[in-house]
């Protein structure tokens, strides 16, 4: 299954399987080479849009299976795959892979793979390249040398050599005078002569027509992993609406945006013509997937953790506002109102003026620049089209050498934002001072050893983000590749290529290990006991008494009222909720969040309950207030967070249930966050 290209790449891989490749134990030439390929072909099916079409011949077969051949010629090379598009069936076929016992020709390999690349109207591919994987230990034969460089040069044929380790040989003045051979195979024996004897017309043929010879230890690493998803936008052109009069002409291009896994919602097999008809079926989400017929399913939402229906009568009676597509601008604000951590959603998209249209670049840049002088951004709504929702964003000027544009990114609303409160004070007063002191020695030692662009101006800057691939990504497909071609066996950890993207670079991790003792030492990390809030006091216990009189020794001996009457407390139950919440506070080790979970249950608990007569509401509700004052109170000394997250829930429920009446006595009682 492919995605549709205009643009298809011919390639030919001619892989060696004869008696030499797997002259040895472990790890084999032979090994190498069918892991290459399987990544090569790997890295075809998942790539996007592209129709490249991949043949595979392979020398030192036993058979032969070549148009070439003859009684005396092309014998031991056998046609394995057919140029066609890569699919699993494909990839299921390196499986039974064969092992020859014969030595064949990789000159005469090569003529057969040109032959299946021959393409006489340049019509059915826009490149072709060939792949050669040997190590050259078969003999071979050097006649037909000028034929194959004038034919790959006639063809358009680029040719890459993978295997045999060969560098590039230097002159005295640093250029390249050609290649140097390496004396030692890769077996750890050294070369015999047949073998220095190919790699020197190889590296001859390879440097007339500007190819490529690279060893597995360069190849392998870059097949690895699979090729980043294109990101070429569409042009988005709408106008920029100030006020009711006032419209510029502008085109939007995104330019970053969450990477995905490509869709396969509509594909089509080799054949390009087939009509695409979906179908859909639903099933119940249970163990035996059971079928459901369409008529009786209707649509819903999900709404927390309940499902509403929503009829096609709902559908008909529901208010839909018909949006003006383009970028409207609602105001204007200090861009310090709107900071980092206001910066939502996964897409950014840069504004420029219409291409064409040099009133608008005018009026764009007049506004661009008054922006950026005045240190204000544009808070605009965004309108895909009619049928999308419309979104807030804010515009931000941006102006280099090379252009000038705005750039929109997506506001969160106030729900999606998440306030944590930290204990800052102490230690903003204690890092002041050390770092006074101690300034300098860090920015040696960590600041400056932790930069991602090094000193010089020509070195790449590391994890620079055009070039970080997502790892995500990358164990997905790997997956699912294992999972096409192993059915039944268990899904793989991810791979050690796909982790190695994850850890920081080596430079920066060499930088902290130099200056962590430092720091350690500056900001000494101490443990917290957390201690929980007691309201009931031992009152029979006396407050004169020295402090080693009240220690405890077997066990918690401390007896109070409560203590005299009361059971043992597990969990909080709907009869007497408080009581339970405070016992289990008091507790050894308490632990806050189960409890405050518990509190949470009862209280929603409490609430479904009411809707009966007036006086068993009221009941109800004093309990809930009872049971909101005492949660907040302790949470309020422990963690606000637990309290407020509960309020945010406790309102939905009130707010769908029509519960005005216990509302209206939450803010009497002044139970806000």
């Amino acid at each position: 299954m492919r995605a549709r290209c205009g643009q298809m790449e011919g390639i030919v891989i001619v892989m060696d399987v004869g008696p030499g490749v797997r002259a040895g134990v472990d790890n084999t030439f032979y090994k190498q080479a069918k892991e290459c390929l399987q990544n090569i072909l790997q890295r075809k099916v998942f790539a996007d849009k592209c129709r490249d079409q991949v043949g595979i011949v392979l020398f030192g077969t036993d058979g032969t299976r070549n148009q070439l051949s003859n009684s005396d010629e092309y014998q031991h090379i056998t046609v394995y795959r057919p140029i066609s598009a890569v699919d699993w069936e494909m990839l299921e076929s390196l499986a039974n892979l064969p092992r020859g016992k014969e030595s064949g020709d990789w000159v005469d390999a090569l003529v057969v793979a040109m032959d299946l690349l021959h393409d006489p109207d340049q019509s059915r591919f826009s490149s072709k390249k060939i792949i050669l994987i040997t190590d050259f230990s078969g003999d071979f034969s050097d006649d037909q040398t000028s034929n194959i460089v004038s034919g790959l040069k006639d063809l358009n044929i680029e040719l890459s050599v993978i295997g045999p380790e060969i560098g590039e040989d230097s002159d005295e003045d640093g250029a390249s005078g050609g290649m140097k051979q390496s004396q030692q195979n890769w077996n750890g024996k050294m070369k015999t002569p047949v073998q220095l004897a190919a790699e020197a017309l190889i590296s001859n043929i390879v440097n007339e027509i500007d190819g490529i010879i690279c060893s597995f230890e360069d190849a392998i690493p870059q097949l690895l992993f699979f090729q980043k998803k294109s990101a070429n936008s569409a042009n988005w052109n709408v106008t920029l609406d100030i006020g009711k009069n006032f419209q510029i002409p502008i085109t939007g291009r995104i330019k970053v945006n969450k990477s995905t896994p490509t869709t396969w919602k509509k594909e089509y097999a080799h054949d390009e013509t087939a009509q695409i008809t979906p179908e859909t079926s639903y099933h119940r989400n249970d163990d035996a997937q059971t079928l459901v017929n369409e008529d009786e399913v209707i649509g819903g939402y999900k709404y927390g953790t309940t499902l509403v229906p929503f009829s096609e009568e709902d559908e008909k009676m529901r208010y839909t506002p018909e949006g003006i597509r383009g970028l409207s601008v609602l105001g204007f604000t200090r861009s310090s109102n709107v900071s980092l951590q206001h910066r939502a959603g996964d897409q950014v998209m840069v504004i420029t003026g219409r291409e064409m249209d040099k009133d608008s670049d005018i009026a764009l840049s007049s506004i661009i620049q008054g922006l950026l002088e005045l240190d204000m951004v544009i808070v605009a709504r965004k309108t895909y089209n009619r049928a999308s929702k419309p979104q807030l964003g804010a515009l931000y000027p941006d102006i280099t050498k090379n252009y000038e544009c705005l750039i929109w990114i997506p506001l969160p609303f106030q729900l999606s934002l998440k306030y944590f409160e930290f204990i800052v004070q102490y230690f903003y007063s204690t890092l002041n001072c050390k770092l006074c002191c101690q300034n300098k020695a860090i920015n040696e030692n960590f600041v400056d050893l932790a930069l991602l662009c090094g000193e010089e101006e020509d070195e790449e800057e590391e994890l620079e983000p055009t070039s970080v691939l997502n790892p995500q990504l990358q164990h997905f497909f790997n997956v699912l590749t294992h999972r096409a071609l192993n059915k039944n066996k268990p899904l793989p950890a991810p791979a050690q290529h796909i982790t190695a993207i994850l850890q920081p670079p080596e430079m920066v991790v060499e930088g902290r290990d130099n200056v962590a003792a430092t720091l350690a030492s500056l900001f000494p990390i101490k443990k917290i006991e957390k201690k929980s809030k007691r309201n009931n006091e031992n009152v029979f216990a006396a407050f004169d008494e020295p402090d080693q009189k009240k220690a405890r020794t077997d066990g918690d001996t401390s007896v109070s009222v409560n203590d005299l009457t009361y059971g043992v407390v597990t969990h909080i139950t709907s009869a007497s909720p408080v009581t339970d919440f405070m016992a289990l506070l008091r507790g050894e080790e308490p632990n806050f969040t189960l409890i405050c979970g518990q509190m949470d249950s009862v209280i929603r608990q409490l609430v479904e309950g009411l809707g009966g007569t007036g006086v068993a509401d009221a009941v109800i509700i004093g309990k809930v207030i009872n049971c909101l004052k005492a949660y907040r109170q302790e949470a309020t000394v422990i963690d606000p967070t637990t309290f407020n997250t509960f309020m945010h829930t406790l309102k939905d429920v009130v707010s769908v249930r029509s519960l005005m009446d216990l509302w209206t006595q939450i803010k009497e009682e002044s139970l806000i966050l």
